[in-house]
C-alpha cells in the first residue's frame, strides 16, 4: 500500500506541476481474485481537481453495491470536507461509474479521497489518493 501511495503521490505532484489538461488513472487496490475493484481516477485543469469514482463487477450476475466516497482538503483557508453516496446496480463484468466530485487546488494545499464501496452492508472493494503525502 506504502508503494502505491507514493506512486499515486508522484502522478499527482506530476500533473499539478506541469498544469493544462490532464488524466490520471489510479488502479484497484483490491488483489486480482476479488469480486469487485473500485478506483477513483484523477483529472486535472488550470481550476483544480476532479475525481471521478468506479467499481468494476467481476461476477457473472448483476449486483446493487453501495459506495461512499469523501473528500478532505487542508491548506490555508483551513479544512474543507465534502462527502457523496448512493447505490448503483452494475451488469455483470462491468464496469460503471459511481460519482465526481471537484476541488479547486493551489499550491500549498493537501487532499485525501477515499471510496469504498459494499455488497450487502459488507466492505467489497475500497480506494484512496492522497497529495502530497497521507493525511
Amino acid at each position: 500500500m506504502l508503494k502505491r501511495a507514493v506512486y499515486n503521490q508522484t502522478l499527482i505532484m506530476l500533473v499539478l506541476a506541469v498544469g493544462g489538461a490532464c488524466i490520471l488513472s489510479c488502479t484497484p487496490s483490491q488483489p486480482k481474485s476479488s469480486d469487485y475493484d473500485a478506483w477513483i481516477a484523477i483529472e486535472s485543469d488550470d481550476s483544480g481537481i476532479k475525481a471521478k469514482a468506479y467499481c468494476r463487477n467481476n461476477t457473472l450476475v448483476d449486483a446493487v453495491v453501495r459506495y461512499e466516497l469523501k473528500a478532505t482538503k487542508t491548506g490555508k483557508a483551513g479544512k474543507a470536507q465534502t462527502s457523496q453516496s448512493g447505490s448503483v446496480e452494475i451488469a455483470g463484468r462491468e464496469k460503471n461509474s459511481l460519482s465526481r466530485l471537484g476541488l479547486s487546488v493551489s499550491a500549498d494545499d493537501r487532499y485525501r479521497i477515499e471510496l469504498k464501496v459494499y455488497k450487502d452492508e459488507k466492505l467489497v472493494a475500497e480506494d484512496s489518493v492522497s497529495y502530497p503525502k497521507e493525511l
